[in-house]
């Protein structure tokens, strides 16, 4: 918060020139120290990085002229992928097509056919036929409407005559089945032309699927279409002698009506075949000897040269090119100078003070120079083991995607907090991304330090480390997966291997990484994370014991503030476990003096009012340095050592102050209103200015009667907060006007649930005490039956 008294002084300024304006932004706060400091680890980044992959090979395209002659300066090996795409078709054009032979269907008909037939036969079987009698030829042919009425869904009304003046004869009815039985077994097709297309590597036909039976066929125009068959229907029908021509053409019209394609061309199974035989077929490598020249100077490039040129590109090249490390010594230099200038412009007036951006911006220096090392040293084993392995690992490059990278982005999110962590985690990306030359690579870590840092969020113990470590495993293998979609090849079983492989590596390694650093680093620049915060939040702790038995008072008032200040923090934000830490710790100096000090002052008089106002002032502002004293005793952590001073900031003792004010007559010139002023800091963060407030509303809500109107609640709340926000006690510090009314709504549902109204005790009167019959008093508790008497 900002006051009117600061912008009057900014206001009072002379103006810049506008270059002398511009050197002081560009300059950020920084002083030579610090600009040598970040010297030191962009020379240090960049020396990490320079000498591993070459980039003095110039990406050309295809058709470009080659502007100098390219030799191979060690044997290489690549994969040819035009020859090897080439044999693939060769080896799929190379499978037979697969016909499957509808022996179901065929069954089905000649059955369907011969049973007709049968049926025709029992039906007149059962009557007697005589052409002389009326009457029996009004029974046939009742008989024949009936054979009609049945049959018509298997013979046409041409047919069933036919079939009907030769009483259906069995040797019509063999001569019929054998034709077209004959013709259906024999391989009907639908698509002679689509056959003959498939029949280059010959064709299997597909007997009997039951019995996986399987028959080659060479010779494919032998195999006859729907017109076909039907031609041949007709000649073998003038073979029945004892019918007549038209007879012939009504029953062959019948068989052609049945007919079907009974040998189908079953793709799904020819297209697996091919498949598997081109998935057969290994890589065409080829082998490129020492010293051996790729492309000549003024050689217009192929597409084979190209890809010979992109192999030798991505070897390790044993030279130390200036260019290369000039390149990345101002990549690296942009990139932490815009780390700074996040620190300088938006951190430095809210959580972390000036004082203390050099420690975080050292740490995550440090962090970042880790990061590269683990880079640098993972990428030359991965290079060993590639060029160990490369007969079983097809491409060695992969085993970069195992180095553990997000192990800084966690540690930076614990140490200093998740937007840094993001920050970090794009420069790394960035200059990985460099570093392999492959924006794949890049995306990689990046997913991976972002799966980290929203894992790691809520750390409250040792194993969210490894719940981290897991989820960026799943989160690398969802992206390696991704990227070879991207690449639209095939993935094959041994590469799904390797990706969950390489993605479980990954994610362990980075938060094994990171459990054994955080230690260190949380000693080395004195870090404060959550999972210490938990430690400290026993109330088992030695100094913790000694204030609830020497000074009950302040650590009963502890335990209360810690309940008005973690929900507080809950409800804009904040930590609140530094919150309740803060509290439990905030008043351990009272412990030199306890009794000076209302709340332990159950049963004995003030002390204060044998004392001047000055003496009791610093008595009272003692407790702070005192506070300090012992927390460094204790060990604890600098984060929870400046909530002590700053819960009091610079605030006035009022009661004091007037007393003092009141013994000089009310002349304000006699009494110094700074010596009645805590030392300070002014909070400095968020944590800090909720327990200021909280400090004074828990004190000032014992002072509220039993079951308080809200409005009385309310009222209160705001003639203790509002006070010290027109004190400019929040200017330090980065709490808004919204965040001070929903910490005062949080104290009211606190204060409100507490002192509720209660009913009365039935039976008892807890307000009267009498003495006993014996003279002695009593505990206080009187049964209200005995009022009435």
């Amino acid at each position: 918060m900002t006051t009117s008294g600061g912008l009057g002084k900014q206001l009072e300024r002379p103006r810049r020139q506008w270059h002398q304006a511009l050197f002081h932004d560009l300059r950020s706060g920084l002083s030579r120290r610090d600009a040598l400091v970040g010297l030191l680890a962009v020379v240090v980044v960049s020396f990490l990085l320079i000498s591993f992959r070459t980039q003095g090979i110039p990406r050309y395209k295809e058709g470009d002229v080659a502007d100098r002659d390219f030799r191979a300066f060690q044997d290489i090996v690549y994969t040819d992928d035009e020859a090897t795409a080439q044999k693939r078709i060769e080896a799929a054009a190379a499978i037979p097509a697969v016909y499957k032979m509808e022996t179901n269907l065929i069954n089905v008909k000649v059955k369907s056919l011969a049973s007709a037939f049968s049926k025709a036969r029992d039906i007149r079987a059962e009557s007697v036929f005589a052409p002389d009698n009326a009457e029996t030829n009004t029974n046939s042919a009742e008989i024949t409407k009936n054979l009609h009425e049945m049959l018509n869904a298997v013979f046409p009304d041409e047919t069933l005559d036919v079939l009907l003046r030769y009483n259906f004869n069995p040797m019509l009815e063999s001569n019929l089945l054998r034709l077209l039985d004959s013709v259906l077994r024999d391989g009907l097709i639908e698509d002679r032309g689509e056959l003959f297309k498939e029949s280059s590597g010959g064709i299997i036909i597909v007997k009997d699927e039951t019995m996986g039976t399987e028959q080659l066929l060479s010779e494919a125009w032998q195999k006859r279409d729907v017109s076909g068959a039907k031609e041949f229907i007709r000649q073998s029908s003038k073979n029945i002698s004892y019918l007549s021509a038209n007879e012939q053409t009504i029953l062959s019209q019948y068989i052609e009506s049945l007919l079907e394609p009974t040998l189908v061309f079953d793709r799904v199974e020819t297209f697996k075949r091919r498949r598997e035989a081109s998935d057969r077929v290994r890589p065409v490598e080829v082998r490129i000897r020492q010293g051996q020249i790729i492309v000549r100077a003024e050689e217009q490039l192929t597409e084979k040269r190209l890809q010979q040129l992109d192999t030798l590109r991505n070897l390790r090249e044993p030279q130390l090119p200036v260019l290369q490390a000039i390149g990345y010594f101002l990549i690296a230099t942009i990139l932490i100078y815009t780390l700074w200038r996040y620190f300088f412009y938006y951190q430095v007036h809210s959580q972390v003070r000036i004082r203390r951006i050099r420690s975080r911006t050292v740490l995550i220096l440090c962090v970042l120079v880790l990061e590269f090392v683990v880079l640098r040293v993972g990428a030359a084993l991965a290079d060993i083991l590639g060029e160990r392995f490369q007969g079983i690992i097809q491409d060695p490059f992969t085993l970069h995607y195992g180095i553990p990278l997000a192990f800084g982005a966690i540690l930076i999110t614990l140490l200093v907090d998740i937007n840094l962590g993001l920050i970090s985690s794009i420069i790394l990306a960035l200059i990985v991304g460099l570093f392999h030359g492959s924006i794949n690579i890049s995306v990689y870590v990046m997913i991976g330090c972002i799966a980290g840092i929203n894992s790691i969020r809520q750390y409250k113990d040792r194993a969210a480390i490894l719940k981290s470590g897991l989820t960026i495993s799943i989160a690398n293998m969802v992206t390696l997966a991704a990227l070879s979609f991207l690449r639209q090849a095939p993935v094959s079983f041994s590469e799904i291997i390797g990706i969950v492989g390489l993605s479980l590596m990954n994610g362990i390694f980075a938060s094994a990484l990171a459990s054994m650093l955080l230690p260190a680093l949380e000693t080395v620049f004195q870090v404060t994370t959550d999972v210490r915060l938990l430690e400290l939040s026993n109330l088992n702790a030695q100094i913790l014991r000694r204030l609830a038995v020497e000074a009950p008072g302040t650590y009963h008032h502890s335990l209360m503030l810690a309940t008005f200040a973690e929900s507080a923090a809950e409800s804009i934000g904040a930590n609140p476990l530094l919150a309740r830490v803060g509290s439990y710790y905030h008043d351990i100096g009272k412990l030199v003096k306890p009794d000076y000090f209302v709340e332990n002052q159950s049963y004995g008089g003030n002390k204060h009012e044998e004392l001047s106002p000055n003496m009791s002032c610093l008595i009272l502002t003692s407790h702070v340095r005192e506070g300090l004293n012992f927390a460094k005793l204790a060990g604890l952590p600098q984060r929870i050592r400046d909530l002590i001073p700053q819960h009091h900031g610079t605030r006035i003792m009022a009661f004091f102050y007037n007393k003092a004010l009141e013994a000089a007559g009310g002349d304000k010139n006699k009494v110094v209103e700074a010596d009645f002023r805590y030392p300070g800091p002014r909070p400095q963060s968020r944590e800090a200015a909720i327990l200021m407030m909280a400090d004074s509303v828990e004190a000032a809500s014992r002072t509220l009667g039993e079951a308080p109107a809200p409005a009385q609640i309310e009222g209160m709340i705001n003639r203790v907060i509002d006070p010290i926000v027109a004190d400019n006690q929040f200017d330090e510090c980065d709490l808004t006007l919204r965040d001070v009314r929903r910490v005062k709504e949080s104290f009211f549902k606190i204060i409100a649930g507490s002192l509720h109204h209660r009913i009365e005790y039935p039976g008892y009167d807890f307000k009267r005490k009498k003495e006993d019959s014996g003279g002695s008093r009593d505990s206080g508790i009187e049964p209200a039956a005995a009022n009435k008497d």
